[in-house]
């Protein structure tokens, strides 16, 4: 008698996701040793802490639950303030273990068994390597000082999406599983390099916030230093604390685009720093925020750095118009524009309200921005700079050949139809 054997796309599917889940669980076991090993160097750096060294795994493991965008508890006190900075670290080491993976596993399968694989194989597979790797450290935590919400071990899951998203939505890329490039060519032809653009304008965006803030710290450099002497801390406990605040700093810059955008953000209730004024009232001792600005009333001429984000936005409408060719079709490179502009912003409210939550009690129980205002002024802001630049390029086109005859604007693909 013969003997009944798997079809091959099932076996190499089922190849995959055993692959994927170990590989989902030593990337969350490389996240997690971003966390603990501070966690315990900074208890070696304190020999006269009455705590033991599992309770810096706890308080690590804890850290590591909330760099996941998640809450942790304890004592009545509610921390939900996702380090930006450390949940796109997490993101970084867990998509170099998700490229590992893919390309193992692209290497070994047909053109026709890739995409199967990878939507039943890898996604799944890697999502749930990661999650259980989640709930073996959650129990790390029980009888801890604090510990995570209900809901932030399904919550994990989403670091390993964000970077198998990265890695897989990639419509350009030939080695992009066949549903991704399907979906989008169901979309106009301009559409995959949107996408593109609009990833680059988000980090553009990014990096303009990330300046201002090392601008606003270097220029403050004195009161930032005044207030870290004041905590009187050893230099290894002192790198801690300085390490702690960089994985901070992602979050102001968040903070400055709200500023930059126009409604601003708080530190504390009741404060506010916009362009109309700064009322940051009593701030936690933390030393980054001696970099904020005092109390002062500004004129309405500070409402100028609204030009920051358009600014960014004519710079993704260039990006656009040098990478398409539209061929006189001004309804497709407005469109195209618009559509990049939006993706760049929405990938920043998504980092804005990561960036949001609490730090304690009272006042210091909701930090942040207000993130529907804030990116709706931004999505204002950044689309009008693009459809500026794109209604001047078609401008420009149209007068100096006098029709609307094709005309080369970039070096890449298609995006409208000849007249």
């Amino acid at each position: 008698m013969s003997q009944l054997s798997n079809p091959p796309h099932v076996s190499a599917t089922a190849s995959a996701r055993s692959a994927a889940i170990r590989s989902g669980a030593l990337a969350a076991i490389g996240t997690w040793a971003v966390v603990v090993l501070p966690a315990l160097v900074g208890w070696l750096a304190a020999p006269e802490g009455s705590l033991g060294w599992f309770s810096a795994v706890q308080v690590g493991t804890a850290i590591w639950f909330v760099g996941h965008g998640q809450s942790i508890g304890g004592s009545g006190v509610t921390i939900s303030l996702t380090p930006v900075a450390l949940f796109l670290v997490f993101v970084y080491v867990t998509a170099r273990w998700g490229r590992r993976l893919i390309g193992t596993e692209r290497a070994i399968v047909s053109e026709g068994e890739w995409g199967r694989v990878a939507r039943l194989g890898i996604v799944p597979g890697f999502v749930i390597g990661y999650s259980g790797a989640a709930a073996v450290f959650s129990l790390l935590t029980l009888g801890g000082s604090v510990t995570p919400g209900v809901a932030a071990l399904p919550g994990t899951a989403l670091v390993p999406v964000v970077a198998l998203g990265y890695l897989l939505l990639r419509p350009g890329d030939p080695d992009a599983p066949g549903f991704v490039r399907g979906w989008f060519r169901r979309g106009p032809a301009w559409l995959p390099s949107a996408w593109a653009i609009g990833w680059r304008g988000a980090g553009l965006l990014f990096g303009a916030g990330l300046a201002v803030v090392v601008l606003r710290i270097l220029l403050n450099l004195d009161e930032v230093l005044r207030i870290h002497r004041e905590y009187g801390l050893s230099p290894a406990a002192g790198a801690i604390v300085v390490l702690a605040q960089v994985m901070l700093l992602g979050n102001a810059a968040t903070w400055v685009l709200a500023f930059l955008a126009g409604p601003g953000f708080s530190i504390a209730a009741g404060s506010v720093i916009s362009p109309a004024a700064a009322h940051p009232g009593l701030m936690p001792l933390v030393p980054v925020l001696g970099a904020l600005p005092g109390e002062a009333d500004y004129s309405s001429a500070m409402y100028a750095v609204v030009l920051v984000p358009f600014l960014c936005g004519v710079l993704i409408g260039r990006w656009v118009d040098r990478d398409l060719e539209f061929f006189g079709n001004t309804r497709a490179r407005l469109l195209a524009t618009s559509v990049a502009g939006a993706i760049a912003v929405g990938a920043i409210g998504l980092l804005t309200w990561l960036g949001n939550g609490s730090i304690g009690v009272e006042r210091l129980a909701s930090v942040g921005p207000a993130v529907l205002p804030v990116v709706a002024a931004l999505l204002v802001e950044v689309v009008a700079g693009g459809v500026v630049w794109a209604a001047w390029r078609a401008w420009v086109e149209r007068g100096s050949t006098g029709t609307a005859t094709p005309t080369r604007t970039g070096s890449g693909s298609r995006a409208g139809s000849a007249p």
